[in-house]
């Protein structure tokens, strides 16, 4: 846990005034230009193909383009920039990390990569943290309830990683960099292939000597906490005609992660000594099947996949814990074309086990599904409707439905009305660890009904969006703060309205958004602990000849530590700068400065998330 210092009361009026000074829309995907593309096609709104100005739901895509633009070091660093989205962290890179989407609990976010689930089963944050950038081809982020489409987890909204693959004509690309803290990051791949076949193989390797995470504790431990990640990935498709496509890929992501622990004794002087480490190792195949028949009128695909996700914790005083989480999804899903609109049709079975360890046993659980949507442009209006009914081999049945109408009132403005249920199954950890008496085998499944609204312009290279949600969040899952056990003890209320815009104007890139959040728990009318009631991004960038320069902004309000509004954590202001100069068509030289005033911030009690101003130098070879 760590705690902001710093006060910032007028952070407010100093970053919502400029991010209010545009207009603010939601995010179409971006072209390597940073243009938003209104025609292009993404598929976790609807688990289908749809134009991404057609769809009826609050959502952001980041193309590879802007990955590589942006130069963030990791899927962390990208995601806090966006709308909708709070991160908290236990130090520096590769600690745990807490992801809120809409004010949502971290484990109430799906996090699929390549459409295989990937949430963490236990406590030790988002998954996500360990997958490098350089294997992301784009990120879908879809905003709001989603169980319909993807099943429990999906309360706060739904984020898609899609990892690169291979294309036709042989490529190589490489990336080295250097940065502060001795950081250093670099990946090369090789793809390849022709009409029928096409491969991509890819290393990558991130170090990082760290920062100390602990700071303003008793039981203070200023160790440098570092980090070292290294992995590849493999992707093999087979398509014989244009109809038929079959795939494999595979990625393996392993290596040690150093932090403090709140768990050190009030005595001894400790400092220089990493009292906790992590070594990891996550792993994903999948195999898939896509077909086309009847003039493209039928899509079937098929797709088996697992992840696995081992930590292996070695604690002060030789205490060790290693647990293991695997999950195995296949999936079968139906698209067909009906003369008014298009009918989805799919069933999954998902398994997953956790253990063993000295605080799990090993237990499982599995989860049949059948689904069935309709989505339909009529004329002005469009329509998704969406209904689940789950199996859980724990909780027995559960049904959820969605509801979505659109309306395009002009060519430039359209407007949209949802509704829609969500369950999130207790997780195992949360049913069975034996550490601190956490664990609880009556918890009940939580439960959310959301309804939003919004309004869209978009013109050209412009868009822009206005987004009311209220989700309801019923039996949440909390430690019970007498006995420490988890128990279904709250009420929920998670309410916001989220302003966004993302366009151009000439050489000029400029995107902004700004977020209202009241996430309270119901039963006690007190916020819940990490997210912030205001928030502002803001970007801006313009390229001169060889020359690209951009800037960022991110502003958070202040917030409290836990649920119980004791501890303040302040808010805080980061700028950060950008650039990339083009030594040839082929390799540019990038850099990114964080934190320009050197700003000293907490995003969780006694745990540093960075020092202070550093900054990251690197080379691309990117061949065209």
């Amino acid at each position: 846990m760590r705690i902001h210092k710093s006060t910032t009361p007028a952070f407010c009026l100093s970053v919502l005034a400029v991010a209010l000074a545009f207009p603010l829309p939601a995010q179409a995907q971006r072209g390597s230009d940073g243009v938003p593309v209104l025609g292009t096609i993404v598929v976790t709104a609807t688990r289908q193909e749809t134009r991404v100005n057609e769809i009826l739901a609050d959502m952001t895509v980041i193309d590879r383009a802007e990955i590589e633009r942006t130069g963030q070091g990791t899927i962390i660093d990208l995601l806090t920039r966006q709308p909708g989205i709070q991160t908290t962290s236990s130090g520096g890179v590769g600690t745990s990390t807490s992801l809120y989407m809409r004010g949502a609990n971290s484990d109430q976010t799906k996090v699929l990569v390549d459409g295989i689930p990937i949430n963490s089963i236990d406590m030790s944050g988002s998954p996500l943290r360990y997958i490098p950038l350089s294997e992301v081809e784009r990120i879908e982020i879809l905003r709001g309830p989603a169980a319909t489409l993807y099943g429990a987890d999906a309360i706060g909204g739904v984020i898609h990683v899609i990892t690169r693959r291979g294309t036709p004509g042989l490529k190589a690309e490489a990336f080295a960099g250097y940065g502060s803290h001795a950081t250093r990051e670099a990946n090369a791949a090789l793809s390849g292939g022709n009409e029928h076949w096409t491969y991509r193989v890819g290393v990558n390797h991130y170090a990082t000597d760290g920062i100390s995470a602990q700071r303003h504790s008793t039981h203070r431990d200023a160790d440098e906490d570092a980090y070292r990640n290294t992995g590849g990935s493999a992707a093999l498709a087979f398509r014989p005609d244009a109809n038929h496509e079959f795939g494999l890929s595979v990625r393996e992501n392993s290596g040690l992660s150093h932090y403090d622990s709140g768990d050190v004794p009030p005595w001894g002087n400790l400092d220089g000594v990493d009292n906790w480490r992590t070594r990891f190792k996550e792993r994903q195949w999948q195999v898939s099947s896509r077909n086309r028949f009847f003039d493209e009128r039928w899509k079937s695909t098929l797709q088996y996949g697992q992840s696995i996700d081992e930590q292996d914790d070695f604690g002060l005083g030789g205490e060790r814990t290693y647990l293991s989480t695997r999950t195995r999804q296949l999936t079968w899903q139906n698209d067909v074309r009906l003369p008014l609109g298009d009918l989805l049709v799919a069933t999954e079975n998902l398994r997953q086990r956790i253990g063993p360890s000295g605080d799990y046993d090993k237990h499982s659980m599995t989860n049949n599904a059948f689904l069935a949507g309709w989505t339909a442009h009529i004329g002005q209006h469009d329509v998704q409707i969406n209904a689940r009914a789950d199996r859980h081999s724990r909780y027995g049945n559960e049904n959820t439905y969605s509801l979505a109408y659109g309306y395009r009132l002009t060519p430039n403005w359209r407007t949209h009305l949802s509704y829609g249920t969500a369950f999130k199954a207790p997780t195992l950890y949360q049913l069975y660890t034996k550490y601190w008496g956490y664990g609880n085998p009556n918890l009940k499944p939580e439960k959310a009904r959301n309804r939003e609204a919004a309004l869209l312009w978009e013109d050209g290279p412009h868009t822009a969006s206005v987004t009311w949600y209220y989700n309801k969040v019923t039996g949440l899952i909390t430690s019970n703060p007498v006995t420490w056990q988890a128990d279904n003890i709250s009420k929920a209320k998670l309410s916001g309205l989220t302003l966004a815009y993302a366009g151009s104007l000439g050489d000029w890139r400029l995107g902004a958004s700004y977020d209202r959040l009241d996430a309270r728990n119901e039963d006690t009318d007190l916020r819940l602990g990490r997210r912030a009631r205001d928030s502002a991004k803001f970007n801006l960038s313009h390229v001169w000849g060889k020359l690209d320069v951009g800037a960022e902004v991110v502003a958070v309000g202040k917030r409290y530590d836990d649920n119980q509004e004791g501890r303040t954590l302040g808010a805080y202001v980061l700028a950060n700068l950008l650039a990339s100069y083009a030594l040839t068509p082929e390799l540019r030289l990038e850099g990114r400065f964080n934190n320009l005033f050197n700003k000293k911030y907490e995003t969780a009690r006694y745990y540093n998330t960075d020092d202070g101003f550093n900054a990251f130098i690197g080379l691309r070879y990117t061949p065209r």
